[in-house]
């Protein structure tokens, strides 16, 4: 029986999306805006490493 992957670690990811949201947010005067922003930017760069490590494990 082979052993599970270790986890992925998102840490980089959540603090990227966290100061670009916060930035965007600062720039633009809207927060609710910049917190959208930081969502979806950390959701779009995890979900982009964890294929990324995935395909490059099958190999």
């Amino acid at each position: 029986m082979s052993t599970p992957p270790p986890p992925v670690s998102h840490t980089t990811e959540i603090v990227i999306a966290t100061v670009v949201g916060a930035a965007v947010g600062l720039i633009s005067g809207n927060y609710f805006l910049g917190g959208v922003a930081g969502i979806v930017l950390g959701i779009v760069l995890s979900v982009g490493k964890t294929l990324y490590l995935d395909r490059k494990r099958r190999r």
